[in-house]
């Protein structure tokens, strides 16, 4: 079988092409010609695979369907000349913007796309690309309405110009569908939100009280063998404190459980306010609460917050229940090293809470015997700190601080004392802690700022006397209500002594997270002309950055240094390497507890510019200052010995 030759166009001299598969000699009859000719085409198909069925197909009938695909589009189309006019416009498009093809075809493509001229601008420069591209907008309708369409962009080069080809499909109901689904979204997301919130008020309603919002039993429970579990790992203690109320069966007897539930929730808010934001409060049911103390340093700091407690209470009115008084027993339990579990450390602490309700009430007692009776010393020096404070039994002793230079007296250092109601003097080691914790140390050294200024002014009566320092310690928490400047002043001109005579010593411990107020009122006092001194030199933190940010004039080396001058070469260095240290800077040097006079000797060879100690005296009471005063040579002091 003959294989056939597919049809090969051909075109002949007047213009026409023809189709003819079988030999070039053989020409399409001059009829067929004539009617492509008559028909008015520049050009015409002849397309046949036989000579006697060829028939003439134009141009216009070959365009006709790609025409009427263009016309008959979904999508909008339009053809866009290179300066910006449509030359075509389908249906469809007509549609979309709500005018006529008419209307559309010779105008601006500006007045068609929401932006103007600037998205016209971008859309001929696209349509200049090689690519196409497609990208969201506006289309302007003729009745003022924005419709959302993505327009795609494409090329077409006709006659040595550059057209622009544009499609519009129709984003209405897509977007319209977009926010139903939106506003489902958005309705899902608030039952979400409410179903979450639900689940939480479940959640609280079983780990809280409902009446005081506290946490209950079993979130307690919880939280103490979370901070057992953590204290294994640390060497902190963890602590319950068990609160029960004293006689609160009366309060319900006489004024009504509506008011014993205000009572409850009172006690409540007092619980919370005197503890951590850490702690956790907890309501265990009818009137007895506990608290939980996580990473706690020591158990005489549980013990001082269940006293307070109890102080809180007796000292508050309940201002619901006629300005009653509501008292508390108080039992505390520790536990060391996370050993334990919480229902063992709640047990303790309520056995040591009965302990406290058959002592009477209103106490505190704690599980351990021994630190119970710690507790009740503290209690007792607290006690006796306030009532010396009350009855004007503070006392001060005064111990020389020697110059080096020439052994003459510098000045003294004032010590504080409690002159007991038997006569007998207590010590500082007695009473210091306990006024640091209480905050009876801001009173007690306003009472010793008090009599060392007076003591100083004294000191000038003194016939031929030198000028003579007094040092006075001073505690980090003097600063916290922000006069001490202002009280410093007061009592320094009140007794008509000398600002560059009053010297205030600092700890190295009071000194590490100096607040910048601190450093502040530190600044106005050295302004103000007193002197300030870094006490226990070489035993805490302190480092250049603190002697650089301080406005200090001395340093007062520790005695645990000095103590080992002359037997303890690695003593000696240390001392030598203070004092090197302290002239560097500028800064006075003392040594503190010289007791020896291999001590004394290295200290002077070392350099150091003062020194104080039992090699030279004692404290003195104030009616012997006088006699030291007028010691001409303090070599006697240890000669005699």
């Amino acid at each position: 079988m003959k294989k056939s030759t597919p049809p090969a166009v051909q075109v002949a001299s007047n213009g026409v092409r023809h189709s003819n598969p079988w030999a070039h000699d053989n020409l399409v009859n001059a009829a067929q010609t004539m009617d492509a000719i008559t028909a008015g085409e520049v050009d015409a198909f002849v397309v046949s695979k036989d000579p006697s069925s060829a028939r003439v197909l134009t141009l216009s009938d070959a365009d006709r369907p790609y025409r009427m695909f263009v016309e008959n589009m979904r999508e909008g189309a339009a053809t866009v000349s290179s300066d910006g006019f449509i030359l075509y416009a389908n249906w469809r498009l007509a549609e979309l913007a709500s005018r006529t093809r008419e209307s559309l075809i010779g105008s601006s493509l500006t007045g068609l796309v929401a932006g103007g001229a600037a998205v016209e601008e971008q859309l001929l420069w696209l349509g200049s690309g090689s690519g196409g591209s497609t990208f969201e907008i506006d289309l302007v309708a003729g009745n003022g309405v924005s419709v959302p369409v993505l327009i795609g962009v494409s090329k077409l080069e006709l006659d040595g110009d550059v057209l622009t080809c544009l499609t519009f499909t129709d984003l209405s109901a897509q977007k319209a569908q977009d926010r139903i689904i939106a506003r489902l979204s958005h309705s899902q997301g608030e039952q979400l939100v409410e179903l979450q919130d639900a689940q939480a008020s479940l959640t609280r309603q079983a780990t809280h009280d409902g009446l005081t919002g506290l946490a209950n039993r079993a979130l307690l429970i919880d939280r103490i063998n979370q901070s057992l579990w953590q204290a294994q790992r640390s060497e902190h203690l963890t602590a319950v404190i068990y609160v029960d109320l004293d006689c609160f069966k009366e309060v319900n007897d006489s004024h009504g459980h509506a008011a014993g539930d205000q009572v409850l929730r009172w006690v409540a808010g007092r619980l919370t306010a005197l503890v951590r934001p850490m702690d956790t409060v907890a309501r265990l049911g009818g009137d007895e609460f506990a608290i939980l103390l996580p990473d706690i340093d020591s158990r005489v700091h549980a013990v001082d917050i269940g006293l307070r407690i109890v102080a809180e209470l007796r000292r508050s009115r309940e201002p619901l229940v006629g300005g009653e008084r509501i008292s508390a027993s108080v039992g505390v339990a520790v536990s060391v090293s996370g050993g334990g579990s919480a229902e063992t450390l709640l047990h303790e602490a309520d056995t040591a809470m009965y302990k406290a309700k058959t002592h009477g009430g209103d106490r505190a007692e704690a599980f351990d015997a021994d630190l119970g009776r710690e507790v009740e010393a503290r209690t007792a020096a607290r006690h006796a700190l306030q009532s010396a404070l009350a009855e004007g039994r503070i006392g001060l002793r005064f111990q020389p601080i020697i110059d080096l230079t020439d052994l003459h007296l510098a000045g003294f250092e004032a010590l504080v004392r409690i002159e007991a109601l038997d006569g007998e003097v207590v010590l500082p080691s007695a009473f210091i802690s306990v006024a640091e914790d209480s905050g009876l140390i801001i009173p007690l050294g306003t009472e010793v700022l008090r009599l060392a200024c007076r003591q100083a002014s004294s000191w000038r009566s003194v016939e031929g006397g030198p000028r003579l320092t007094v040092a006075i310690n001073l505690s980090a928490r003097q600063f916290e209500p922000g006069d001490l400047v202002s009280l410093v002043q007061h009592e320094i001109d009140d007794n008509g002594v000398d600002p560059t005579c009053v010297h205030f010593e600092l700890t190295e411990t009071a000194i590490i997270n100096l607040r910048p107020d601190v450093i502040e009122q530190l600044g106005r006092l050295r302004e103000y002309g007193v002197e300030l001194g870094l006490d226990d030199f070489g035993t805490g933190y302190a480092s250049l950055t603190h002697l650089r940010r301080l406005p200090v004039t001395f340093v007062k080396i520790d005695r645990s240094f000095v103590q080992g001058l002359g037997c303890n070469r690695e003593d000696d260095r240390i001392v030598a390497s203070m004092v090197d240290l302290a002239f560097s800077l500028g800064l006075r040097s003392i040594g503190e507890g010289v007791e020896t006079i291999p001590q004394l000797e290295r200290l002077r060879e070392f350099g150091c510019d003062q020194a104080q100690g039992y090699l030279f005296a004692q404290p003195l009471a104030a009616r012997d200052v006088s006699a030291a005063i007028n010691r001409t040579d303090w070599r006697d002091c240890w000669n005699s010995g």
